[in-house]
């Protein structure tokens, strides 16, 4: 696996949380599409957020914490 750039990690953290603050309900491949990143990578900073208690899914809809 490729290593990213310092603070790359967290610059895609914080966009996909401003996609998902920015919009009621929002997919995953929506999120993907949006920010040019896999949808598997999508998921995996979703889930983070999740713990985080800064997003929440139901369904297949994605919402800010």
């Amino acid at each position: 696996m490729a290593r990213l750039e310092r603070g790359e990690r967290q610059r895609r953290l914080q966009t996909i949380q401003t996609v998902v603050q920015q919009n009621w309900g929002v997919k995953e491949s929506e999120i993907a599409d949006e920010t040019g990143l896999h949808r598997r990578v999508v998921n995996n900073y979703l889930r983070e957020l999740d713990g985080e208690g800064k997003a929440h899914r139901k369904g297949r809809y994605w919402y800010s914490g």
